[in-house]
């Protein structure tokens, strides 16, 4: 601790340093499984003081004192992403304007310490939305939502978060602050003409992709959504002729540089919805109840299981009691359909629901506003219900939450999951973007007993193997950081972690930004860092 309190005496910046234990405790733990204590927290006021950080960092590092800085804003993320045992870059303090709106442009240019509350209070002033909706967006800020490349429930109309930033701004390791964003072909060449770090980045990131085009291509999830490993693939539009650098710092986990501002694309707030309710007793429809739901083209289409909903009869009875159609079937298919017309909207419901219940699987039209955000709400509260109310000596531990598979495979997948967990006699729920293929599962794990850490590890090993087994993604939202990043191996193969590992050199040499992350994480790191009683 003496050498990073001698350390930081060289930094001079306008915000604040602090090495007192209260502030490095606070920033310690996320909404994972994980404690990771820092050496300090460092709070900056500007850009420039970002920069000085980085330079300074990198002088440090360069004369064997090393000194690495991971950024954070509201510390939802469940997968580790913004711990360090090194210093915490605490964008949220004095990092978080937010600019004007641009209605005809539907865009907004933010800071990255912003929270996503405020930029939705803006927005939904103007009818406008950033898409992106996660089920944290009240206490979530935009600097980690880019970082994981999070996405909500209607992630399946307007995409993640990568689909909806326009630009963005970020400080590199060479102490500079660039703009990225879509580029032609044309504007590709101007930049690799710079003699520049600039024009380094452009002219290696393009050698690196097309001479590595066969294997980044073999190794393209094939899943609606991805956030595991760095998106090489996502870098070119071939049908636009866009290269788009921005693209690879949304869902890096601020391990190539730190993110400053960003402007975020908005939508137009639907004025009517509809929904329509699937209860499933059989898990092998699932696949053929989402697949019929999803050619209307509803704005979400979500899901919980049966555990869930026992919790809210329990903990949220008004809520479960106008969700009655949900008792007593393994899950339940909500489906939203939105549009300017109301009558056009009712319209694809109908003939979605026309359809599914010509295929023999029981529909419910939900019109009651009421009943409406009940099965919402439920929904929504899958893991939060879990973690308030757990099984007195347990804790609802998140770390089997970020799954992803091919809906086609979902039955069996789902059906091998829920075997897998028998086994360890865990009482579980699980919900989630179900018209995306992916479910939040939470278990509730006893951290107490003895070998519970190695019992959880072993778990993940299980679950991610079977998730790669039926060509899955073993992170689609939440990201990699401390409990994903080593599996990453086992999804990609040697030659494309190799290629992420090219991509994190080339960006970060000296491993500044957030080490441990998306590169260099290993088990037994993840096995170290998780906390090991039952009090949240």
């Amino acid at each position: 601790m003496s050498g990073y309190l001698q350390s930081a005496e060289k930094l001079v910046i306008s915000g604040d340093i602090s090495h007192e234990w209260e502030s490095r405790q606070a920033v310690s733990r996320d909404a994972s499984i994980f404690e990771v204590m820092p050496a300090g927290v460092i709070s900056p006021r500007s850009v420039e003081d970002i920069r000085r950080s980085v330079v300074w960092a990198t002088q440090e590092t360069r004369v064997g004192r090393p000194v690495s800085l991971t950024a954070r804003v509201g510390g939802t993320c469940m997968s580790g992403g913004p711990l360090t045992s090194s210093y915490v870059l605490d964008l949220k303090k004095y990092l978080h304007n937010v600019g004007k709106i641009d209605t005809v442009g539907r865009s907004i240019t933010t800071q990255s310490g912003a929270m996503h509350r405020v930029i939705e209070e803006k927005t939904m002033a103007e009818g406008l939305l950033f898409a992106p909706y996660t089920s944290s967006h009240d206490i979530c800020g935009i600097g980690g939502m880019i970082g994981n490349n999070a996405s909500g429930e209607m992630s399946i109309k307007y995409g993640p978060t990568s689909s909806n930033v326009a630009t963005l701004k970020a400080v590199l390791s060479d102490g500079n602050q660039y703009k990225f964003g879509p580029l032609t072909r044309a504007e590709v060449e101007k930049k690799k003409q710079l003699a520049t770090y600039e024009g380094e980045i452009y002219r290696r990131i393009t050698a690196l992709l097309e001479q590595n085009k066969d294997t980044i291509a073999a190794n393209h999830p094939r899943t609606v959504k991805n956030a595991a490993g760095f998106q090489l693939w996502e870098l070119w539009d071939r049908h636009e002729q866009v290269f788009n650098l921005s693209r690879l710092f949304v869902g890096s986990q601020g391990t190539l540089g730190i993110v400053t501002e960003a402007t975020l694309k908005l939508v137009k707030r639907a004025n009517f919805s509809r929904m329509i309710v699937t209860p499933i007793g059989d898990l092998m429809k699932l696949p053929e109840v989402v697949r019929t739901t999803l050619a209307y083209e509803p704005a979400t289409c979500e899901t919980f299981d049966h555990f869930t909903y026992e919790l809210a009869e329990q903990y949220h009875p008004e809520d479960a009691a106008r969700a009655h159609m949900a008792k007593g079937k393994h899950i339940v298919i909500l489906s939203v359909f939105q549009g300017d017309d109301q009558q056009h909207t009712d319209v694809l419901a109908g003939q979605a629901k026309e359809k599914l219940e010509s295929l023999g699987h029981e529909t419910f039209w939900i019109d009651e506003p009421a009943t409406i955000e009940s099965f919402l709400n439920i929904r929504r509260w899958s893991f939060k219900m879990l973690l308030e109310h757990p099984t007195p000596g347990t804790r609802a531990e998140a770390f089997l939450e970020d799954t992803i598979v091919p809906l086609e495979r979902y039955g069996e997948f789902l059906t091998q999951l829920e075997a897998i967990l028998r086994e360890y006699n865990m009482i579980y729920t699980y919900a989630g973007h179900i018209g995306a293929g992916s479910i939040r599962l939470v278990p509730l794990v006893d951290m107490e007993a003895d070998g519970a850490a190695e019992r959880v590890m072993e778990l993940e090993t299980r679950v991610n193997d079977l998730v790669i087994e039926f060509g899955g993604s073993i992170s689609v939202d939440h990201n990699d950081g401390i409990i994903r990043t080593p599996y990453l191996e086992k999804q990609f193969g040697s030659e494309m972690v190799r290629l992420f590992e090219e991509v994190k050199l080339l960006f970060d040499p000296l491993g500044i930004f957030n080490p441990g992350k998306k590169v260099g994480g290993t088990y037994d790191d993840a096995l170290k860092y998780i906390i090991r009683e039952n009090v949240a």
